[in-house]
């Protein structure tokens, strides 16, 4: 009993915090200035050495807490996004959900959508460094890390099961249908996210009928424009150059294999593996 009144404290008294630094029931509020600066000013740091049985791709959830003069657009000091940083980890290691805490805080660009998963190779890991892959191999998986300071600005890392065994590269191509209010939105797309996904049911439809030409229907339907002359070609790619939820179902498929309909900060992907 007695441990359980001492969590609950300690949660209560996180919850506080966070209310005073993110605003309570998650509203943003302005930063507030830190009382005074956590760590000296981001350096360049030496690179750390990975054990010799480190996996080629790691799959991470990250956070990401920018700051001025990081290549994120923000107004925050770096003083004021370490302690935000700070908060948002010990948020998420007393019980609150990491892909929550992304789709409400997190500044990189399509975090809401793909909720900050990614893989990274971790012997070329941009735009993190090595020192980010060093602390992410450190953790169990489903572990929450101390900020970390980057080129974006401070990241936390959740460590999640390493990505399947599989080719290391494969070739495919892809019918993109966008839609407008998508993060990473193509061309002049009007039409709304039920009004793409219900065009790409139709266009899965007709690339699934017998004697498809899955070139023709990807010239007539696609939104990625070099797209409509290539088939939507996208040649030979290695794992951690996709998105996560395209990698996903693309390594998946087998050599001439159609994909099912698969969401991406991009919009609505059919997918054909051809070798």
């Amino acid at each position: 009993m007695k441990r359980l009144v001492l969590r609950t404290l300690r949660v209560f008294q996180v919850y506080v915090s966070a209310c005073v630094l993110l605003g309570c029931a998650h509203r943003a509020q302005p930063d507030k200035p830190a009382a005074s600066a956590l760590t000296p000013a981001r350096a360049s740091q030496p690179q750390a050495a990975l054990p010799a049985d480190a996996p080629e791709l790691i799959e991470v959830r990250v956070l990401t807490v920018a700051y001025k003069d990081t290549q994120r657009v923000s107004e925050r000091t770096r003083e004021q996004a370490e302690q935000r940083a700070r908060m948002l980890s010990s948020m998420a290691r007393e019980g609150e959900r990491l892909s929550q805490l992304v789709t409400e805080y997190s500044d990189r660009p399509g975090a809401s959508s793909d909720r900050g998963v990614m893989r990274v190779r971790t012997a070329e890991p941009a735009p993190f460094d090595t020192a980010f892959v060093a602390a992410a191999l450190a953790l169990p998986v489903g572990g929450i890390s101390d900020p970390l300071d980057q080129a974006d600005g401070f990241v936390i890392v959740e460590r999640m099961a390493d990505p399947p065994a599989g080719p290391d590269r494969i070739a495919a191509k892809h019918i993109l249908i966008g839609y407008a209010d998508s993060p990473k939105s193509v061309g002049n797309v009007t039409r709304s996210e039920a009004e793409a996904r219900s065009l790409a049911e139709q266009v899965l439809r007709e690339v699934q009928a017998e004697g498809a030409d899955w070139d023709a229907l990807a010239s007539k339907y696609t939104d990625e424009e070099p797209g409509k002359t290539t088939g939507g070609d996208l040649g030979k790619f290695g794992r951690g150059q996709m998105v996560p939820s395209f990698e996903r179902a693309a390594f998946s498929l087998k050599v001439g294999q159609i994909s099912e309909i698969v969401k991406s900060p991009f919009g609505f992907h059919i997918i054909r593996r051809y070798e």
